[in-house]
């Protein structure tokens, strides 16, 4: 039997637990998130900038929705070339994909400022657990971030963040 396309086809596990990243070409359509509504399993669909598209009792359906509202609003889904820009995965966080669709290169976070230090991003490698990540740098902005990790440039990393 013949393969029809389908949007989730471009689903994409998400490191949080519960979520799938709707993934067009590089560029986050959206987000699946699994919860209950009324003592029932369901699934929510977010879009990219937190707005619910709304709720469905199983995870295709929900990836439908998703594709449906980007297409029809002319968000969302759209072309961008390689490299893909990073993926918004929380409130502070970003996975960065380079050589495959499913599996992150890296983990960026965001630290806000303190009395200490200036705000600043710090990007590891990416690994299932914390303990098997390794530090990449930290950076000013998650642009130069994402380069770095594009790059591997020894140039653009620090192994600690600027006091300036």
């Amino acid at each position: 039997m013949p393969h029809h396309w389908r949007p989730s086809d471009h689903l994409e596990r998400s490191p949080q637990g519960g979520v799938w990243l709707l993934v067009e070409r590089g560029r986050r359509v959206g987000s699946i998130e699994y919860g209950k509504v009324r003592q029932r399993r369901a699934f929510r669909a977010v879009t990219p900038t937190g707005e619910l598209v709304g709720y469905t009792w199983s995870l295709e359906r929900a990836c439908d929705r998703l594709w449906d509202w980007s297409v029809r609003t002319g968000r969302g889904a759209g072309l961008t070339a390689w490299p893909w820009p990073p993926i918004q995965v929380a409130e502070n966080e970003w996975v960065i994909m380079r050589n495959s669709p499913s599996l992150p290169k890296a983990v960026v976070r965001f630290f806000d400022a303190t009395a200490a230090r200036p705000a600043y991003y710090r990007a590891v490698t990416w690994a299932p657990g914390s303990e098997g990540r390794e530090l990449i740098g930290y950076f000013l902005t998650l642009e130069l971030a994402d380069e770095a990790v594009l790059e591997d440039s020894p140039g653009r990393i620090s192994t600690e963040p600027d006091r300036r």
